[in-house]
């Protein structure tokens, strides 16, 4: 069998738009409006729609403030 840990006090963040995937720069954007922040897991959906964030959750309203501030 395995080991199995709970870690508590995450976030899930999540950016969500029409084909992710095809917008020029955007990975860029986002990545630079994380680099101030621990981020423990990123899943970029198959559909090119979503990318999901799993952040400290201390820290999800930072990240969430960063990424509208550049984003938008």
């Amino acid at each position: 069998l395995c080991r199995i840990e709970v870690e508590q006090n995450l976030a899930l963040v999540a950016v969500i738009g029409n084909e992710l995937t095809r917008a020029h720069g955007l990975g860029k954007t986002i990545f630079s409006a994380l680099e101030p922040f621990n981020i423990r897991m990123i899943s970029y959906g198959a559909s090119g729609h979503n990318m999901c964030l799993l952040v400290p959750g201390n820290d999800a309203e930072d990240i969430i403030r960063a990424l509208h501030r550049d984003l938008f």
